[in-house]
């Protein structure tokens, strides 16, 4: 909730600079891919994002991951995680260790829906659940506009069935920052 507040906060005082004017828009994301014997997973998360300051973006987008795995039992089970989210990023300094890196501070709020195992009637049942973030960053240019990043998040709610643990670490790539 309070990285919803940020953005619109960040919008009411919103300054205008003709320097970074051209490219407020932001265009990215993270993808999951991996495979074992026993499990499954493969997801995305896109996003798009508006540059209210210099350093101050924020915006959202949606998520959705297929989940596959062995219980203990040897049975196969399988989920679908998915819902809205909501970023606000801070670049706190600009090129580190080269030219057109950026280190930055991140909050993400997600509202998932997901499954979570009830003991009383030994079933699963699908429920919404918050999970709020905060974490920094690493921005990388890779390209013309464009940055590979790494991020450390931190879980601060660790609702016990939230499906994303504490740390998150993510790594994506992002289009016009």
């Amino acid at each position: 909730m309070i990285t919803i507040w940020l953005c619109v906060g960040a919008f009411a005082l919103c300054a205008q600079d003709d320097a970074w004017k051209q490219n407020r828009w932001v265009f990215g994301g993270n993808a999951a891919l991996a495979f074992g014997n026993d499990f499954t997973v493969i997801g995305a998360a896109p996003t798009v994002g508006y540059r209210f300051t210099e350093r101050f973006t924020a915006g959202g987008g949606g998520l959705y991951f297929y989940q596959r795995w062995r219980t203990w039992g040897g049975a196969m089970r399988s989920t679908q995680i998915y819902g809205p989210q909501a970023f606000a990023r801070i670049r706190v300094a600009n090129d580190l260790f080269s030219t057109g890196d950026r280190l930055f501070l991140q909050s993400d709020y997600y509202l998932v829906n997901t499954e979570s195992f009830s003991r009383f009637d030994n079933s699963f049942e699908r429920i919404w659940v918050q999970q709020w973030f905060a974490g920094a960053g690493y921005f990388m240019q890779v390209g013309n506009n464009t940055f590979a990043g790494l991020m450390v998040m931190w879980d601060l709610i660790a609702d016990r069935r939230a499906p994303f643990p504490n740390p998150m670490i993510r790594g994506g790539v992002t289009f016009g920052i």
